[in-house]
């Protein structure tokens, strides 16, 4: 009975705090996270102004700080990271574009310093294009922008919509170089059908040179996709045609490294007969040591077995009468 009473006993304070947490959550829970967000706030707005060359007064201090971690709590942290790369600039485009500002950047943190200080054309831009024009933004500060005062909004939007951000300076310096608006069309849908192939298949300096037009992207376009069928074909229907064929492709660069392999080759015999002389000549010089010969009786001798005529100037003693070292004695009667 005494346990039944303590365990409801302990329930009733379990059930009491839950009630008190619930009825509180001000208190326990968003207190200590905003208290966290708003010590962010003060490391970003600090590196906000170190970017923008100002400094704020306690005052402005603390309403920057409450702006920014509202914010941080509407959009995630990357709203801090976008501080920091924005600078100050960043939070009085916010107050003159809305909260876009601050979704924008937190998404897209590489474009927060651009929207920061354009904010009054990128802003009406990305709300009628989408967010990939912060993307490309990011990639290409002032891009968009250009693009926007070259052509129509119908081109600008397929072209951010569908060039890939790094490709964006190649693909605009192709679009400056069309003949006319059919051109620039069927560049960004060759580019799409490619995805992206199409710019490395254009000669860049041709294009530079002499312009582009719709035949130069067309053929750019078949020739490529016609060698790669192509070949599928051959390597299907006739694999000894599509193995001369694969032969003479690589032939440029087989050559030079079959010549190299045969020069290796003569080095590699000529080090051989050359070093068979070195033995030999390392034996006689081990058995000149073991013998304790001079070398210059080696050398003499060598000479004279090689049939060489002796030196004038230095003849070969006579030999003398042989002496027996043992001579008789007289033998005693």
């Amino acid at each position: 009975m005494k346990t039944i009473i303590i365990v409801h006993g302990l329930l009733a304070v379990s059930v009491l705090l839950i009630a008190g947490t619930v009825s509180r959550p001000q208190a326990t829970l968003v207190r200590p996270i905003t208290k966290g967000l708003l010590r962010y706030a003060d490391e970003a707005i600090g590196a906000a102004a170190r970017l923008s060359g100002r400094h704020l007064d306690d005052a402005a201090q603390a309403s920057l700080r409450r702006t920014v971690a509202t914010a941080a709590r509407r959009h995630g942290d990357d709203v801090l990271v976008a501080m920091r790369n924005g600078g100050l600039e960043l939070a009085e485009a916010a107050a003159r574009h809305g909260d876009d500002v601050w979704k924008w950047s937190s998404r897209v943190p590489g474009a927060a310093r651009s929207l920061a200080l354009h904010a009054d054309d990128l802003v009406p831009m990305t709300r009628r294009l989408g967010r990939s024009v912060l993307r490309i933004e990011a990639k290409a500060p002032g891009l968009p922008r250009m693009l926007t005062g070259r052509y129509n909004d119908d081109l600008v939007c397929s072209f951010v919509r569908t060039i890939h951000p790094d490709d964006a300076t190649k693909a605009a310096g192709f679009l400056g170089k069309a003949d006319g608006p059919a051109t620039r069309a069927l560049l960004l849908k060759r580019y799409k059908e490619t995805e992206g192939k199409i710019l490395k298949w254009l000669d860049w300096k041709t294009v530079m040179a002499f312009g582009l037009t719709a035949a130069v992207v067309t053929s750019a376009h078949e020739v490529s996709d016609g060698v790669q069928e192509g070949l599928k074909t051959v390597s299907q229907t006739s694999p000894e045609t599509f193995g001369r064929t694969l032969t003479d492709l690589v032939t440029p660069v087989t050559g030079p490294l079959g010549w190299l392999g045969l020069g290796a080759v003569v080095c590699l015999i000529l080090a051989i007969i050359l070093g068979l002389h070195l033995p030999s000549r390392m034996i006689r010089e081990v058995r000149r040591v073991r013998a304790g010969e001079p070398k210059e009786e080696i050398s003499e001798r060598r000479t004279h077995q090689d049939g060489d005529p002796p030196d004038p100037a230095n003849p070969p003693e006579e030999p003398g009468p042989v002496r027996d070292s043992h001579p008789d004695t007289p033998t005693q009667g």
